[in-house]
């Protein structure tokens, strides 16, 4: 028999290139297009060429046939073709590939003398393949399916008529003004809708009348309703409108939005970027205005993961990113997110008040990409060094960045803002900048962190104070912690790993608990076999570790006071329970390691504010899970128990829960409610109470006195049934066969 050929679908051979590429990836080199396909619908393709020596490899690119029988992949030495231009240039590690359309997007009818135009809308439909290649061997390939219609533009006669008209909307309290109280039901206020028909209905003969009361549309002049107002003309009953008041012109005395004037002028010129407005008093989610009339810009992550550096600052929405970019020059001349004036909300300026702090400590901003090497394991850290960062600050009067040979002086590594607010309006804005001497590095990361924090101050309460709530818990805000110095309570975090880079926990940093978000993270230890020797010395390292990052006490509410101790609870810690009878058992083995720390708060809803419910912590208590660690050297690959410069990872965990305790338990079960449960309608395929259903006044399906009809109906023919059947057959019988004298 012959050998049939196979032939894949364009869809199937672009799946196939995919799972070929990356196997090229990781046995040609490690160099890949990211992403190895893609869809162009647009006249400009940028793709990224990562891997060692990308700016070294020779990138060109051909046009293929979209057959079922594509070519296999070869070097190419082209950097164009008939419609397309290759281009690229290096940028920090990778290499930035752009393919540029070089012919117009035109339709052939509109342009007569254009030779290079398009006949039909739908203009370019081909694929391209790039290639990169390194002495003659193909290293990676990306495959780009182009599909581009002709550039629309109107032609016609424009209507200088039309007018576009904004929308306009109701302020969220405009449509009901006597709803005062959020989240619930006010008393003689008709148009809440917190409140039910049936608490309406114990005021209804009290509600509130008049615009107050919600009526804030009045009847429009044309409507047929206002016939008896005063000079209404006699043909008014032929042409009046008979409509209800929501299709009402009039758009009441609440509402969003300004007039509009008809202007005849028409301009085609380019419109120019709106300028800041400068708010009469800030709103929630208002973008806060600087002293040029330009938007107050710290950088920001999107929801892509890249960081936005002219990203605006919302009024009253707190925000903690970070930003990694590449350590060089141009990132030491980069002061983006330093401001000096602000505007309050109520026309006046204010001076943001900037403290320059310069750091010796830059292991938690700097992160070198080391090599894949292993080093010997005396050398390698377990944990990163918990070091207490203020030792490692010191104030100055003011920074201005420098660079010099290979260093950076005063480099911004972070900012973190304080606004103090009242109402609508601004009232204090301090600014803490933190700069350090950073050394020039094209191997190392740095990571920039920027954070704006909106504080209210009332009561007794420190501006420096973090609150996660008033009084209660908001969901997504950190778990308080602290420790105790006296009769007062020091701040401390509560936080769990947050694995970065290779996962390893040398390098991992710390994320805070949020209330409310049960999470799990993790991270990799390495271990040789010396590790093994003292079981019980790897088991202190692993719970002191973990145990590091828990507090002694937790704030029972989010706005807890540090100098009122019943305020706060204990971190209730249950140590592992851990036998040294199995200590060094077996070479390379250690049984009962705490190498999963549990954290469980048990919190409950304690009450509501203007309808909001309030959630404390209840208790809190800190557990640990033991597994049980051993080298794989097993079978015929004995090398890592006998040589201990060979390293073997092992798994680290950390699982945060939160447990609701409801407020009120439910009712305990009689015995006859757990005996007998035939009549019960909910565990049972039979209701035998729901059998006269259709005759309650529940069931909706007709009206009431047609079901009583049909009901009469129902029994009288159950009657003639019963009287002409058979029993009463027999009884007749009887009846007349019997004489009485």
């Amino acid at each position: 028999m012959g050998r049939e050929a196979v032939s894949l679908s364009p869809l199937g051979w672009m799946i196939a290139q995919l799972c070929c590429s990356l196997l090229l990836r990781g046995c040609r080199g490690g160099l890949v297009f990211q992403p190895p396909f893609l869809i162009a619908s647009g006249p400009e393709v940028n793709v990224y060429l990562v891997g060692e020596n990308s700016s070294s490899a020779l990138i060109g690119v051909e046009k293929v046939a979209a057959t079922d029988d594509l070519p296999q992949p070869r070097c190419v030495v082209s950097n164009a073709t008939d419609n397309w231009r290759l281009s690229s240039f290096a940028e920090g590690g990778t290499c930035n590939v752009a393919l540029t359309l070089v012919r117009p997007l035109v339709l052939c009818e509109d342009f007569t003398n254009e030779t290079n135009c398009c006949p039909e809308p739908l203009c370019i439909v081909e694929t391209l393949q790039v290639t990169a290649c390194l002495n003659d061997q193909l290293l990676a390939t990306l495959l780009v399916q182009v599909k581009i219609y002709v550039n629309s533009t109107f032609h016609g006669i424009m209507n200088e008529t039309k007018t576009l008209i904004p929308e306009q909307k109701y302020n969220p309290l405009g449509s009901c003004p006597c709803n005062l109280t959020a989240k619930v039901c006010d008393v003689r206020c008709c148009c809440d809708e917190e409140c039910t028909p049936s608490m309406i209905q114990l005021f209804r003969s009290e509600c509130f009348t008049g615009v107050f009361g919600g009526d804030v549309s009045k009847p429009f002049d044309q409507l047929c309703s206002v016939e008896n107002s005063v000079d209404t003309p006699d043909w008014f009953p032929f042409l009046c409108v008979q409509s209800s008041l929501v299709n009402s012109p009039y758009l009441g005395l609440f509402y969003d939005g300004s007039t509009v004037k008809v202007s005849h002028d028409l301009s085609f010129g380019i419109v120019a970027p709106a300028v800041a407005n400068v708010p009469a008093g800030y709103h929630q989610g208002d973008p806060i205005v600087k002293n040029d009339d330009a938007y107050l810009t710290v950088p920001q992550r999107s929801l892509s993961g890249q960081c936005l550096r002219n990203a605006p600052v919302a009024y009253l929405e707190d925000f903690d990113t970070r930003c990694v970019t590449p350590l060089t020059a141009a990132a030491c001349a980069d002061n983006r997110g330093i401001s000096d004036y602000i505007e309050n909300g109520h026309g006046s300026l204010i001076p943001i008040v900037i403290t320059y702090q310069n750091t010796t400590d830059l292991s938690n901003f700097i992160t070198v990409i080391s090599s894949t090497s292993e080093s010997s394991p005396a050398d390698q850290p377990l944990f990163p060094e918990l070091q207490n960062i203020s030792t490692s600050l010191e104030p100055v009067n003011k920074s201005d960045s420098k660079l010099g040979e290979g260093m950076c002086e005063n480099m911004i590594l972070g900012a973190e803002y304080v606004f103090s607010w009242k109402g609508n309006m601004i009232s204090n804005v301090s600014l803490l900048v933190t700069v350090g001497n950073v050394p020039l590095d094209s191997s190392a990361i740095l990571t920039q962190r920027f954070s704006v924090t909106f504080i209210n101050l009332i009561n007794d309460y420190s501006p420096n104070m973090t609150r996660s709530g008033n009084p209660g818990y908001q969901i997504g805000k950190p778990v308080l912690g602290a420790f105790e110095n006296g009769k007062t309570l020091q701040k401390a975090p509560l936080s769990i790993w947050q694995p970065v880079g290779n996962g390893l926990c040398s390098s991992a940093q710390t994320t805070s608990v949020l209330f409310g978000k049960n999470s799990i993270s993790g991270c990799l230890l390495k271990f040789s076999i010396d590790n093994f020797t003292e079981c019980a010395d790897l088991r202190s390292i692993v719970y002191k570790t973990l145990l590091n990052l828990m507090p002694g006490n937790v704030s029972k509410r989010g706005n807890s006071n540090p100098t009122d101790l019943t305020e706060w609870l204990p971190l209730f810690k249950v140590p592992p329970n851990v036998s040294s009878s199995n200590d060094n058992y077996f070479n390379g083995l250690c049984t009962e390691i705490p190498a999963s720390l549990n954290l469980w708060f048990f919190t409950a809803v304690v009450g509501a504010i203007e309808g909001i419910p309030q959630r404390e912590i209840l208790a809190s208590e800190v557990n640990f899970s033991t597994v049980t660690w051993h080298m794989n050297c097993g079978g015929g690959n004995t090398a890592a128990c006998q040589n201990n410069s060979l390293l073997q990872t092992f798994w680290m965990s950390m699982s945060v829960q939160f447990i609701q305790i409801p407020a009120q338990p439910e009712p305990k079960k009689t015995s006859f409610q757990m005996n007998y449960f035939e009549y019960d309608c909910s565990r049972n395929d039979v209701c035998w109470p729901e059998l006269a259903y259709p005759l309650t006044r529940s069931y909706t399906g007709e009206t009431y006195s047609q079901l009583i009809t049909q009901a009469m109906l129902l029994v009288t023919l159950f009657l003639v049934t019963a009287l002409l059947g058979e029993p009463w057959s027999k009884i007749r019988k009887a009846w007349n066969s019997t004489t009485f004298y």
